[in-house]
């Protein structure tokens, strides 16, 4: 029964501190992630943190997958489950991109994908699994032929990607591509449509 209640508490506190560090790393990136200073933000010690977690690469993992799958629920809450076409999909990220509430998000993200690309094994993981995830949600929501389902959001990501590389901090710059790829959407569907 004891036994029972510290697993209990222990759970309890590894996600408390799991909440905390969301806030931290949303806020400054992966920049400031030394052992000692996510105990600090924490509110606890470095040693009691690796009682909640095997190891700093634990905690990193657990807290960056606790956001994406935070993202993950507010796409699928502003999306629903009906299948869009990809003109719509890309049109509706992209307003998501562009959006106050998504900033962070979007930042941590590229922090992510740039550390990742620098050769971290933990991060490459990392990134590599969120990034098959967000295509697996979008291909979902795709209305194409299953056989385009993948590739298509595959396409969609990196186009929202890329804009975010080539106009940091002024993602509106990037309107014109994505217009046009919604543009070039919206005139396959129509042609397929009369096929």
């Amino acid at each position: 029964m004891c036994e029972d209640v510290d697993v209990a508490k222990r759970q309890d506190k590894r996600a408390e501190v799991i909440d905390l560090l969301a806030v931290h790393f949303l806020d400054t990136g992966l920049s400031d992630t030394g052992l000692r200073r996510l105990a600090e933000v924490a509110g606890t010690s470095d040693r009691m943190l690796l009682y909640y977690f095997e190891n700093k690469e634990e905690l990193v993992a657990a807290v960056l997958t606790h956001i994406a799958s935070g993202l993950s629920a507010s796409l699928t809450d502003m999306f629903g489950n009906r299948p869009l076409p990809p003109s719509t999909l890309l049109e509706t990220l992209w307003a998501a991109a562009k959006s106050e509430a998504f900033k962070p998000h979007l930042r941590l993200w590229l922090d992510l994908a740039a550390n990742a690309n620098r050769g971290d094994p933990l991060l490459i993981s990392i990134a590599q699994q969120i990034s098959a995830g967000w295509i697996d949600w979008m291909a979902n929501l795709l209305d194409v032929p299953a056989a385009e389902k993948n590739a298509t959001a595959a396409l969609l990501l990196a186009t929202v990607d890329g804009q975010l590389v080539l106009f940091p901090g002024e993602i509106a710059r990037g309107e014109a591509a994505i217009q046009q790829l919604i543009s070039l959407f919206k005139h396959w569907s129509q042609a397929v449509s009369v096929c």
